[in-house]
């Protein structure tokens, strides 16, 4: 298994809870049936130790050749490189191989 996390500062004006709630429900909606995706959660910062971020992202995929089609895919590109950008300062992204 591979996950896919993804942590992402927004802009002020969209470092609010609204804005927070907005971007994490077009994620869902953007990625929720994306081909290949095992298991999708979105979430904001739980204690001060995350607050440097506004939003994690993990997404995971059975395998490279899976988050590679992903990674690919129209739906990722509308989230990360239209809708995100728009929002984020900052996004940064890492991958890592998982036991289930």
């Amino acid at each position: 298994m591979i996950d896919r996390y993804c942590f992402v500062r927004l802009t002020d004006d969209h470092a609010t809870p609204a804005g927070r709630a907005a971007a994490l429900a077009a994620i869902r909606d953007g990625l929720g049936d994306l081909p290949g995706l095992r298991r999708l959660t979105v979430g904001t910062p739980a204690d001060d130790s995350a607050a440097r971020w506004d939003l994690s992202i993990v997404a995971r995929f059975a395998d490279r050749d899976a988050l590679a089609a992903a990674l690919a895919s129209p739906a990722w590109s509308a989230i990360f490189a239209e809708l995100l950008p728009g929002r984020a300062v900052v996004i940064k992204t890492w991958n890592f191989a998982v036991d289930e």
